[in-house]
Protein backbone atom coordinates (compact mmCIF):
# COMPACT_ATOMS: atom_id res chain seq x y z
CA UNK A 1 0.00 0.00 0.00
CA UNK A 2 1.23 3.75 -0.93
CA UNK A 3 0.05 6.47 0.61
CA UNK A 4 0.34 9.83 -0.55
CA UNK A 5 2.58 12.05 1.69
CA UNK A 6 2.01 14.68 3.50
CA UNK A 7 2.12 18.73 2.62
CA UNK A 8 5.71 20.07 3.70
CA UNK A 9 5.77 21.79 7.23
CA UNK A 10 5.13 24.84 8.51
CA UNK A 11 9.13 25.65 8.61
CA UNK A 12 9.69 24.15 5.52
CA UNK A 13 7.12 26.38 3.73
CA UNK A 14 8.47 29.18 5.40
CA UNK A 15 11.92 28.42 4.02
CA UNK A 16 10.75 27.82 0.75
CA UNK A 17 9.28 31.10 0.70
CA UNK A 18 12.63 32.72 2.13
CA UNK A 19 14.47 31.54 -0.76
CA UNK A 20 11.75 31.70 -3.17
CA UNK A 21 12.21 35.41 -2.83
CA UNK A 22 16.23 35.13 -3.56
CA UNK A 23 15.42 33.14 -7.04
CA UNK A 24 12.66 35.73 -7.88
CA UNK A 25 15.16 38.23 -7.37
CA UNK A 26 17.91 36.89 -9.51
CA UNK A 27 15.19 36.36 -12.32
CA UNK A 28 14.51 39.75 -12.01
CA UNK A 29 17.93 41.24 -12.29
CA UNK A 30 19.28 38.48 -15.01
CA UNK A 31 17.95 40.17 -18.45
CA UNK A 32 19.87 43.21 -18.01
CA UNK A 33 23.63 40.84 -17.66
CA UNK A 34 25.15 41.03 -20.88
CA UNK A 35 28.17 38.78 -21.22
CA UNK A 36 30.89 38.40 -24.21
CA UNK A 37 30.22 35.20 -26.75
CA UNK A 38 33.56 33.48 -26.98
CA UNK A 39 33.78 30.14 -25.10
CA UNK A 40 35.21 30.95 -22.31
CA UNK A 41 32.44 33.41 -21.10
CA UNK A 42 29.47 32.10 -22.56
CA UNK A 43 29.82 28.11 -21.94
CA UNK A 44 30.20 28.69 -18.17
CA UNK A 45 27.50 31.62 -18.16
CA UNK A 46 24.96 28.56 -19.43
CA UNK A 47 26.63 25.84 -17.29
CA UNK A 48 25.38 29.02 -13.96
CA UNK A 49 22.14 29.24 -15.56
CA UNK A 50 21.84 25.76 -15.65
CA UNK A 51 22.60 25.18 -12.16
CA UNK A 52 19.79 28.11 -11.40
CA UNK A 53 17.35 26.34 -13.31
CA UNK A 54 18.19 23.50 -11.50
CA UNK A 55 17.41 25.32 -8.03
CA UNK A 56 14.18 26.37 -9.32
CA UNK A 57 13.67 22.63 -10.25
CA UNK A 58 14.40 21.69 -6.87
CA UNK A 59 12.04 24.14 -4.58
CA UNK A 60 9.41 23.33 -7.11
CA UNK A 61 9.69 19.76 -6.58
CA UNK A 62 9.77 20.04 -2.42
CA UNK A 63 7.25 22.48 -2.81
CA UNK A 64 4.86 19.44 -4.39
CA UNK A 65 6.29 16.81 -1.93
CA UNK A 66 9.14 15.31 -4.83
CA UNK A 67 11.65 15.39 -2.29
CA UNK A 68 13.45 12.46 -3.50
CA UNK A 69 13.87 13.98 -6.95
CA UNK A 70 14.66 17.19 -5.41
CA UNK A 71 17.48 15.71 -3.33
CA UNK A 72 18.78 13.83 -6.78
CA UNK A 73 18.84 17.28 -8.42
CA UNK A 74 21.69 18.65 -5.63
CA UNK A 75 24.37 16.95 -7.00
CA UNK A 76 23.81 18.06 -10.52
CA UNK A 77 23.69 21.75 -9.63
CA UNK A 78 27.07 21.61 -7.49
CA UNK A 79 28.56 19.90 -10.84
CA UNK A 80 27.04 22.22 -13.14
CA UNK A 81 28.58 25.47 -10.67
CA UNK A 82 31.86 23.63 -10.18
CA UNK A 83 32.29 22.93 -14.63
CA UNK A 84 31.22 26.55 -15.46
CA UNK A 85 33.70 27.83 -12.50
CA UNK A 86 36.57 25.68 -13.87
CA UNK A 87 35.78 26.50 -17.53
CA UNK A 88 35.90 30.08 -17.21
CA UNK A 89 38.67 30.32 -14.13
CA UNK A 90 41.22 28.03 -14.53
CA UNK A 91 40.82 25.77 -18.28
CA UNK A 92 42.88 26.67 -21.03
CA UNK A 93 41.72 27.22 -24.21
CA UNK A 94 42.65 23.88 -25.40
CA UNK A 95 40.76 22.32 -22.26
CA UNK A 96 37.79 24.47 -23.32
CA UNK A 97 37.80 23.42 -27.12
CA UNK A 98 38.13 20.28 -25.99
CA UNK A 99 34.55 20.21 -23.92
CA UNK A 100 32.88 21.69 -27.22
CA UNK A 101 34.28 19.32 -29.43
CA UNK A 102 34.06 16.50 -26.93
CA UNK A 103 32.14 16.67 -24.67
CA UNK A 104 35.61 15.83 -22.44
CA UNK A 105 36.59 17.06 -19.06
CA UNK A 106 40.02 15.40 -18.30
CA UNK A 107 40.32 16.68 -14.59
CA UNK A 108 38.18 14.95 -11.76
CA UNK A 109 35.49 17.18 -10.32
CA UNK A 110 38.31 16.89 -6.87
CA UNK A 111 40.82 18.09 -8.99
CA UNK A 112 38.47 21.62 -10.31
CA UNK A 113 37.84 22.48 -7.08
CA UNK A 114 41.13 21.55 -5.88
CA UNK A 115 42.47 24.35 -9.09
CA UNK A 116 39.66 26.56 -8.39
CA UNK A 117 40.55 27.34 -4.49
CA UNK A 118 44.23 28.09 -4.83
CA UNK A 119 43.10 31.12 -6.50
CA UNK A 120 40.13 34.07 -5.73
CA UNK A 121 37.32 34.12 -5.28
CA UNK A 122 37.23 30.38 -4.28
CA UNK A 123 40.11 30.47 -1.23
CA UNK A 124 37.55 30.06 1.52
CA UNK A 125 37.04 26.60 0.81
CA UNK A 126 33.68 26.31 0.54
CA UNK A 127 33.46 24.03 -2.25
CA UNK A 128 35.86 21.83 -1.18
CA UNK A 129 34.03 21.45 1.88
CA UNK A 130 30.65 20.37 0.45
CA UNK A 131 33.00 18.06 -1.69
CA UNK A 132 33.80 16.47 1.84
CA UNK A 133 30.79 16.56 3.72
CA UNK A 134 28.39 15.74 1.20
CA UNK A 135 29.45 14.48 -2.02
CA UNK A 136 28.63 10.59 -1.19
CA UNK A 137 25.10 11.38 -0.21
CA UNK A 138 24.99 13.33 -3.18
CA UNK A 139 25.74 10.48 -5.35
CA UNK A 140 23.72 8.49 -3.63
CA UNK A 141 20.78 10.55 -3.47
CA UNK A 142 21.40 11.17 -7.48
CA UNK A 143 21.78 7.52 -8.17
CA UNK A 144 19.34 5.53 -6.37
CA UNK A 145 21.25 4.41 -3.48
CA UNK A 146 20.69 3.42 -0.04
CA UNK A 147 20.45 7.07 0.90
CA UNK A 148 16.98 7.08 -0.96
CA UNK A 149 15.99 3.56 -0.13
CA UNK A 150 16.01 4.47 3.43
CA UNK A 151 14.05 7.90 2.80
CA UNK A 152 11.25 5.83 1.48
CA UNK A 153 9.75 3.95 4.23
CA UNK A 154 7.32 5.25 7.30
CA UNK A 155 6.17 2.09 9.08
CA UNK A 156 5.08 -0.52 6.87
CA UNK A 157 3.85 2.04 4.05
CA UNK A 158 6.41 2.91 0.95
CA UNK A 159 6.84 6.55 1.08
CA UNK A 160 9.26 9.73 1.34
CA UNK A 161 10.74 10.06 4.84
CA UNK A 162 12.63 13.03 4.78
CA UNK A 163 13.07 14.83 8.19
CA UNK A 164 12.70 18.93 8.18
CA UNK A 165 16.63 19.43 8.95
CA UNK A 166 17.56 17.52 5.82
CA UNK A 167 15.23 19.52 3.75
CA UNK A 168 15.95 22.71 5.08
CA UNK A 169 19.90 22.20 4.37
CA UNK A 170 19.13 21.29 0.81
CA UNK A 171 16.71 24.39 0.55
CA UNK A 172 19.71 26.72 2.32
CA UNK A 173 22.58 25.15 0.42
CA UNK A 174 20.10 25.42 -3.05
CA UNK A 175 19.88 29.01 -2.29
CA UNK A 176 23.18 30.12 -1.41
CA UNK A 177 24.85 28.33 -4.49
CA UNK A 178 22.27 30.15 -6.64
CA UNK A 179 23.36 33.65 -5.00
CA UNK A 180 26.95 32.64 -5.81
CA UNK A 181 26.06 31.55 -9.53
CA UNK A 182 24.30 34.25 -10.46
CA UNK A 183 27.46 36.67 -8.96
CA UNK A 184 29.84 34.73 -11.49
CA UNK A 185 27.32 35.65 -14.21
CA UNK A 186 27.26 38.89 -13.11
CA UNK A 187 31.08 38.69 -12.39
CA UNK A 188 31.34 38.03 -16.07
CA UNK A 189 29.81 40.92 -17.50
CA UNK A 190 31.95 43.14 -14.91
CA UNK A 191 28.61 44.21 -13.41
CA UNK A 192 29.88 45.05 -9.92
CA UNK A 193 27.06 46.20 -8.54
CA UNK A 194 25.17 43.01 -9.26
CA UNK A 195 28.32 41.15 -7.72
CA UNK A 196 28.18 43.24 -4.71
CA UNK A 197 24.29 43.17 -4.53
CA UNK A 198 23.95 39.36 -4.22
CA UNK A 199 27.39 38.79 -1.77
CA UNK A 200 25.65 41.46 0.53
CA UNK A 201 22.57 39.03 0.16
CA UNK A 202 24.67 36.02 1.31
CA UNK A 203 26.27 37.78 3.96
CA UNK A 204 22.87 39.31 5.08
CA UNK A 205 21.09 35.78 5.49
CA UNK A 206 18.89 36.18 2.85
CA UNK A 207 19.14 32.49 2.01
CA UNK A 208 19.63 31.29 5.96
CA UNK A 209 16.79 29.12 6.49
CA UNK A 210 18.60 26.85 9.35
CA UNK A 211 18.78 28.91 12.90
CA UNK A 212 20.89 28.09 15.84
Amino acid sequence: MVIAPQGPSEDVKAGLTKIRGTLDWIDRKLPDVTIKGDHRHRIPAQLYDLALEHAASIFHLIETCRYASAFALVRCEFECFVRGAWLHHRATDDEITQFVEKDEIKPKLWQMIEALEQHPPFEDKLLSNVKESAWTSMNGYTHGGIHQVSRRLVGDFIEPAFEDGSLLEVIQFTGILSLISFGEIAAMANREDLVTEAQAMIDGGAAQVIHA
